[in-house]
């Protein structure tokens, strides 16, 4: 008898059957399991366990194989067992989330450089330059570009020096090469969407440039020209573009329709007969809900139960999370957000799945304790980085980003005390920024406030003629 066989035997569940015949005969796997359902029933205190006791025993960690083999383990006791049933039940709503293919399941794809070249291949004086860049911001001389921004600028270096080493012209910036490379950016294509690149990429890699041209103070007051002149065309075109996203958030409306757009996801939810469908249904109402009162940026693959999600004192609360596009900033702390209680049947229902709710906390504690991310496949792989604002392109016609905006406008119809508190949200720190994100039709209703204030003088007037 080995070792761990032994363990299990010798523990009091099994005192009352340890002489059964059949004990003998139990794989170790089948031990295994019938051992820990023994453990699970004792410490939620089941007498007489149903489906979902099973379904909770595979969920909390040993998963569709454990149940099959307790099945196996039942069955050489007594064939008849009802709690085969259960079990069966349970085994059909774990083993087709399992079992999904509803995804590559290869992960992130490697990287492989194709649109730029290395830091290394970079000119010699133009790696000086960054260094110095680097050396001075770590210095403390905050008129050097962050961390974040120097990593963009050299992403974009790249890319130019790669165009202009396949035209065979000089690998500087001159006329000549920026024509070449605004030809090559804007044939581009998106490798994720087919379309062309976003006019927000395109002037974020001319404003790089421009950077790097200032910084280095080299160039003819020409060449500085043509990059300001080719930033603010970009600008021009992101701002129309913009606008275009402002119209899709009107057709969306403000955070409490987007509220009862993912509830009306949940309820379908649960119409299906799909365990899998069921599962995902829940993601995308979680995907759309929470930005609409949580806006995140891009990153929500980094919310993590017990790393960056926790539930505590009845809500769940980020924490040890710091923006990224803030984190590296002097001074900068952790985003101290939390999910309103009402909200938090988004979460809960990701958690909980279709278990019965007696084992929420338990599940809570579970995901916490494993690490799961909060948006994962049925088959529990995490999804896509970018999950979340697909979800939204898919309902909204725009992605998750617009968020942002939809928080300005909500709370900035309301003055100045509505968009300090939709900058808290935001986690941003200056006004400028908060102006970015608040759409025209802001202004507008301030000025159809004034307006009416002024009419509404204008009647006291007359009454008093």
């Amino acid at each position: 008898m080995s070792a761990e066989r032994f363990r299990i035997l010798a523990k009091p569940a099994w005192q009352t059957i340890v002489g059964h015949p059949v004990v003998s005969s139990l794989s170790l796997d089948q031990l295994r399991a019938l051992d820990g359902f023994f453990e699970h029933l004792a410490q939620y205190r089941v007498t007489d366990p149903q489906p979902e006791d099973f379904l909770a025993f595979a969920s909390l960690g040993p998963g569709g194989r454990a149940l099959q083999h307790l099945h196996a383990g039942l069955a050489r006791f007594d064939a008849s067992d009802p709690n085969l049933e259960h079990v069966d039940a349970a085994l059909a709503h774990i083993l087709p989330k399992e079992n999904f293919k509803g995804h590559t399941g290869k992960g992130r794809a490697t990287y492989t450089r194709s649109v730029s070249v290395s830091l290394e291949e970079l000119p010699p004086s133009w790696r000086q330059v960054l260094q110095d860049l680097d050396v001075r911001r770590m210095a403390g001389d905050r008129s050097a570009p962050a961390p974040s921004i120097l990593d963009r600028m050299k992403q974009k270096l790249g890319q130019y020096i790669l165009v202009v080493r396949r035209e065979g012209l000089p690998e500087e910036l001159h006329q000549e090469g920026l024509t070449a490379f605004y030809a090559d950016l804007s044939s581009r294509r998106s490798l994720a969407s087919g379309a062309p690149l976003r006019p927000a990429t395109l002037r974020a890699t001319w404003e790089e440039l421009a950077r790097f041209a200032r910084h280095r103070g080299t160039y003819p007051d020409e060449l500085m020209q043509a990059l300001r002149q080719t930033f603010r065309t970009l600008t021009d075109e992101e701002a129309t573009t913009t606008q275009l996203k402002y119209e899709k958030l009107h057709g969306i409306g403000g955070p409490p329709d987007v509220i009862r757009e993912a509830l009306k996801m949940v309820e379908t939810a649960q119409t299906k007969a799909s365990p899998a469908t069921r599962h995902n249904l829940r993601n995308r109402a979680a995907a759309f809900a929470l930005p609409a009162v949580l806006p995140l940026r891009r990153e929500w693959h980094r919310i993590v139960f017990g790393k960056t999600l926790f539930f505590e004192r009845g809500r769940y609360r980020l924490r040890n999370y710091k923006p990224g596009k803030t984190s590296l900033l002097d001074g900068s702390r952790a985003f101290p957000g939390s999910i309103h209680p009402m909200l938090s049947r988004f979460v809960d229902a990701l958690v909980l799945q279709d278990n019965d709710p007696r084992y929420l906390k338990a599940l809570r504690s579970h995901a916490e304790t494993v690490h799961r991310p909060l948006f994962v496949h049925p088959d529990g792989t995490p999804v896509a980085r970018n999950y979340v604002t697909n979800v939204w392109r898919d309902v909204a016609g725009t992605g998750a980003h617009a968020a942002r905006t939809m928080m300005h406008n909500h709370f900035g119809a309301r003055g100045e005390e509505g968009v300090r508190k939709a900058m808290i949200l935001c986690q941003q720190r200056s006004r400028q920024s908060a102006d970015r994100y608040t759409s025209a039709s802001v202004g507008e209703h301030h000025l159809e406030l004034v307006s009416e204030d002024l009419l509404d003088e204008f009647t006291s007037l007359q009454a008093c003629e």
